[in-house]
């Protein structure tokens, strides 16, 4: 059952790998491009962006730093979610497995593991490069992408974890409309509302956002600055464990659903 449910999902391995592969690649050279305009104005290891405003090509390279820790988790997830029991469903080829005795909620289940490890492996890597490469890049322009930071917190575990949710929604999504467009529709829908109600439940946690910088430094200190880049750890970590505890409640819904499936 695992080696098939690899097998099936393999395309979309491929794909999840090539974004995870250019992503990576792009923080990378996004990094470049904001570290040589500091080299031009004398100050490499600038972190003060009252200093070493970004400007030009830097300014776009961070915008981009955001949108990949932003958007790239959430595409590897719908990669491997969306078509993982969606296209089974439309093209007739799931009668093979339940005609089989292999247990439904066991196929289910297993199909739902190799597609969640395998997206969580596909984030991790351009979600550390972003947290041990880029952070110190994008937080020159903090005060300009805020929002967008709200999306990924520049926090490993929140942005590995939303590809393993999404890849789990979607699933559960595929499973139970069995058709790839309107699962892929319903999922991007779902998706703010999915992020919402992570803030929304760690709102009702007893412990979320960690402290700042504090008044310990001073705006002329570096460490100031660069306490930005863990600033929300504490926020990270809590959505990261709430979004665990509704990735486990999709996967029990989702077996359910599939021992309901008809042959």
């Amino acid at each position: 059952m695992t080696w098939l449910a690899l097998r099936l999902l393999r395309p979309y391995l491929i794909v999840a790998v090539l974004v995870s592969g250019l992503s990576t690649a792009f923080l990378g050279y996004a990094s470049g491009v904001v570290q040589r305009q500091l080299d031009a104005r004398g100050m490499p290891d600038c972190v003060n962006p009252n200093l070493c405003w970004p400007t030009g090509s830097a300014m776009h390279a961070i915008l981009g730093m955001e949108l990949v820790a932003a958007l790239v988790p959430v595409v590897i997830g719908l990669v491997l979610g969306v078509p993982l029991f969606a296209r089974e469903r439309e093209e007739g080829t799931v009668a093979y497995v339940l005609t089989q005795s292999v247990p439904r909620g066991r196929w289910v289940v297993t199909k739902l593991l190799c597609a969640l490890t395998a997206g969580a492996l596909c984030t991790a890597v351009p979600a550390l490069t972003y947290r041990l490469v880029a952070a110190r890049y994008t937080l020159l322009a903090n005060d300009l992408y805020e929002l967008i930071e709200l999306l990924h917190l520049n926090h490993v575990g929140f942005m590995v974890m939303q590809t393993v949710l999404t890849a789990a929604v979607a699933g559960l999504l595929g499973l139970i409309y069995g058709r790839t467009l309107r699962t892929l529709v319903v999922s991007l829908v779902w998706w703010p509302f999915g992020i919402a109600a992570v803030y929304a439940g760690v709102a009702l946690l007893p412990f979320g956002a960690g402290p700042g910088a504090g008044p310990q430094f001073s705006p002329d200190d570096d460490r100031y600055w660069t306490a930005d880049i863990s600033f929300a750890d504490g926020l990270g970590y809590a959505a990261t464990v709430l979004m665990i505890a509704y990735v486990l409640v999709t996967v029990l819904i989702a077996r359910r659903a599939g021992r309901r499936l008809a042959a």
